[in-house]
């Protein structure tokens, strides 16, 4: 890897670190309308039954034009895998990155709504992503909270 794109993630991680430990004041989140309830129930398979399911989009970058980032998982038989793909855009030198690992399910609650949310590696450093209603996921800081500018956070599903 490259100095320059490691000193960049670093950059980037230490960013959404302090972020995160920002109090703000949030306001409840809109109900969604009851027609993005199938696509969001699409995205979250039930338990044993085998699927792949992808998301794409551009996440912020502290020093580079974006980080393209495809997110893949995959189940089958109670075994889920996962794979994700970060870009690097506009940066010189080894630019992509592929990361694989495990992943889980788990159902939040909190403020009167259920949250799917799909944690990467649950035994290492924590990424996590949450379902929303119209079916794309959003990024969440290390412990798992909403970041700042969530719609910049976001990937498609495809």
């Amino acid at each position: 890897m490259s100095r320059s794109v490691f000193s960049g993630f670093f950059a980037f991680m230490f960013a959404a670190v302090l972020l995160a430990g920002c109090g703000r004041e949030t306001a409840p989140a809109p109900e969604a309308p009851a027609g993005d309830a199938p696509l969001a129930e699409a995205a979250a398979p039930d338990e044993g039954e085998a699927f792949e399911t992808a998301w794409l989009g551009v996440l912020p970058c502290a020093d580079c034009a974006g980080i393209q980032t495809r997110l893949q998982l995959h189940g089958e038989g109670g075994e889920r895998r996962y794979e994700l793909e970060e870009t690097y855009l506009g940066a010189a030198g080894d630019n992509v990155f592929v990361t694989e690992g495990d992943w889980v399910r788990e159902t939040r609650r909190g403020d009167g709504t259920e949250a799917t949310v799909y944690r990467l590696d649950p035994q290492g450093p924590d990424r996590w992503f949450e379902l929303r209603p119209d079916g794309s996921l959003e990024m969440l800081d290390g412990e798992g909270r909403p970041l700042d500018g969530a719609l910049a956070y976001r990937l498609q599903r495809l």
